[in-house]
C-alpha cells in the first residue's frame, strides 16, 4: 500500500509542484488507508492514468480519491477499467530518478532446416521512481527491434544447398538420378549418359561407363556423353591413341588395338606389350648394329666395311659416290669461284641431293635414314637435311667426317613441321660436304648405300645407277663429281 501511495503522489507532484504536492499526498493517502487496499498492479496503473488525464492537480487528486473509495467498496471492476485507461510507461516520469533503458530487441533466429522466426521485441520502459526531494525527469525505454529472419537450409562440412535437393549435397559426388547423376560439380548439373550405360560423379566431374567402341574424349570441355568412336586409326582403343605408320605399309584398329602390316626391313616386336603411344613396326631389321631377320631371330652387329641387307651382313652393292676436292685459292687472287683480278670467292662446300619419287611425298611423322661411309676422311663436316617443295629447309644433322671414316653409319633425320618447313610435301634430302681450315685428304669421297623413309614411301637403293641423286648448281666446289660404283674399291 505504501508503494501505491508513493506512485500516486509522484504524479501529483509533477503536476502541481512543491506545496500542492503535500496536500495531494495527504488526500490520496488518507483515501487509500480508508479503502484498506493493497499495492495491486492494476490499481496503481489505473490511478496514474486517471490523474494524468486531468487538467490540474486538484481534480486529479479528487478523481483518484473517488476511485480508491469505489474500489474499496467493491463497486468498481479494476481489471475492466485498466483495459480502457491503463497504458505503458509514460514518456517521462514525474519528479523521479531517470528510468532505466528498455530491454534490447530479441536476437536473430539461427539458421536451421526451417525458416527462422523473428526475434521478440522489447517491452516499453517504465517511468522512473520518485524521490522525496525530487529528481530529474525519467526517460522511457526504447522500443525493442525484431530479430532477423532465418536463412533457411544451412549446410556445413563442405556440403551445399541445392534447390533440386531437399538435403545438403556433396558436389564432389553429386546426387544419384537413375543411371545418371545430378548436382555434379555444381547444382543442377546432370551428367549426359548418351551412349553410356551409367555415370558417376568423381571429384566433381562426370565419369561415364561408355558403350563398347565409344569414349568420352572431351569430358573436360563438354557434357555430351560418349561422343567419340575409338575404333579408328586416329583413336584406337582410347582417346587420341593414333596408330603409328612407322615401318608399316598399312595400319588398322582391331578390337581396340593398332594392327600394322609391316613393310620390308621392319617388324612389330612389342605389339600389345608397350603402354602408351603406339610405335608401329618399331624394329628396323637392317640395322647396322642389330642386323636380324625377325623379332625372335639373333641380332648381329655388322663389321665396319659391311652393311645389313635383308637381315644379313655383307658387302654393299650399288653405291652413289660423292667426290669433293678440297677448296683452294689461286695465287693470283682468283679463288675457286672467281675470275682473275677479282677478290677471291672461296666455296668451301658441295651439295648433293636425292630427289624423291614420287614427287614431293607426304613424310609427316616419319623419318628418313641415309647410310654413308667416308673411308680415309680426316677433315670437314657432313650436313644432312631435308627441303620441301618450296625450298624451305628442315633442321640439319651434322656429323664429323672423321667419324664417318671409321665405318658405315646411318644418319636419321626426323620429319616434322618446324618453322616454314612443310613435312607433307618433301622434295629431297640434301648431303653437303663442308671443309674446315687445315690439311685434309684431297679429295674426300663419300659413299651412299641407301636412302629410306620409315613410312616406306622412299626406298632408294641405287642398285644400278645414281638416279635420282643430283649435284647442286648453287653450292659446289669446282671439280666435285657424282658417280656410281658397284662396291667400295
Amino acid at each position: 500500500m505504501f508503494a501505491f501511495v508513493v506512485n500516486v503522489t509522484l504524479l501529483a507532484e509533477g503536476v502541481a509542484g512543491g506545496r500542492a504536492y503535500a496536500t495531494a499526498k495527504r488526500l490520496v493517502g488518507s483515501q487509500v488507508g480508508k479503502a484498506g487496499l493493497s499495492n495491486d498492479g492494476n490499481l496503481r496503473d489505473l490511478t496514474l492514468s486517471v490523474m494524468e488525464k486531468k487538467s490540474s492537480w486538484l481534480p486529479r487528486v479528487s478523481a483518484t480519491t473517488g476511485l480508491l473509495l469505489l474500489a474499496g467498496s467493491g463497486c468498481v471492476d479494476l481489471d475492466a477499467l485498466s483495459s480502457q485507461f491503463a497504458s505503458g510507461g509514460s514518456a517521462s516520469g514525474n519528479a523521479g530518478r531517470a528510468g532505466s533503458s528498455a530491454a534490447t530487441g530479441g536476437s536473430s533466429a539461427s539458421s536451421g532446416t526451417d525458416p527462422g522466426e523473428a526475434g521478440v521485441g522489447a517491452m516499453s520502459g517504465e517511468a522512473g521512481e520518485s524521490s522525496e526531494t525530487g529528481g530529474d525527469t525519467g526517460t522511457g525505454g526504447d522500443t525493442g527491434t525484431g530479430g532477423d529472419t532465418g536463412t533457411g537450409v544451412g549446410c556445413h562440412g563442405g556440403l551445399t544447398a541445392c534447390s533440386s535437393s531437399a538435403e545438403c549435397v556433396d558436389l564432389s559426388v553429386g546426387t544419384p538420378d537413375g543411371k545418371s547423376v545430378t548436382n555434379c560439380g555444381s547444382c543442377a548439373r546432370t551428367c549426359d549418359v548418351e551412349n553410356a550405360s551409367s555415370a558417376k560423379c568423381m571429384a566433381g566431374s562426370c565419369a561415364l561407363t561408355c558403350d563398347p567402341g565409344l569414349a568420352d574424349c572431351n569430358a573436360g570441355t563438354a557434357d555430351d556423353g560418349c561422343e567419340q568412336d575409338i575404333t579408328t586409326v586416329t583413336d584406337c582403343g582410347a582417346c587420341k591413341n593414333a596408330c603409328s605408320r612407322s615401318g608399316a605399309s598399312t595400319v588398322s584398329c582391331e578390337s581396340g588395338r593398332c594392327t600394322p602390316v609391316c613393310g620390308l626391313y621392319y617388324a612389330d616386336c612389342n605389339s600389345g606389350s608397350v603402354p602408351g603411344k603406339d610405335d608401329g613396326c618399331e624394329r628396323y631389321l637392317d640395322s647396322l648394329d642389330e642386323c636380324t631377320t625377325g623379332c625372335g631371330a639373333a641380332k648381329v652387329a655388322c663389321s665396319a666395311a659391311q652393311v645389313c641387307n635383308a637381315g644379313t651382313c655383307g658387302a654393299p652393292s650399288g653405291l652413289v659416290v660423292l667426290t669433293t676436292p678440297a677448296p683452294a685459292t689461286d695465287a693470283g687472287g682468283g679463288g675457286n669461284g672467281g675470275g682473275g683480278g677479282t677478290a677471291p670467292v672461296i666455296v668451301t662446300a658441295s651439295r648433293y641431293s636425292d630427289v624423291f619419287a614420287p614427287l614431293n611425298p607426304n613424310l609427316d611423322g616419319s623419318s628418313v635414314t641415309v647410310r654413308l661411309y667416308a673411308p680415309g676422311a680426316t677433315n670437314g663436316v657432313l650436313w644432312v637435311y631435308l627441303s620441301d617443295s618450296s625450298s624451305n629447309f628442315a633442321p640439319t644433322q651434322q656429323v664429323d667426317l672423321s667419324l664417318l671414316s671409321q665405318k658405315w653409319t646411318d644418319i636419321t633425320v626426323p620429319v616434322a613441321a618446324q618453322g616454314s618447313f612443310n613435312p607433307k610435301s618433301v622434295r629431297q634430302v640434301n648431303v653437303e660436304v663442308h671443309f674446315e681450315s687445315g690439311a685434309g685428304l684431297d679429295p674426300t669421297i663419300v659413299f651412299v648405300d641407301s636412302v629410306r623413309s620409315s613410312n616406306l614411301v622412299v626406298n632408294d637403293t641405287f642398285d644400278t645407277a645414281v638416279t635420282p641423286f643430283t649435284k647442286s648448281g648453287l653450292l659446289l666446289i669446282p671439280g666435285s663429281t657424282l658417280t656410281w660404283a658397284e662396291t667400295v674399291p
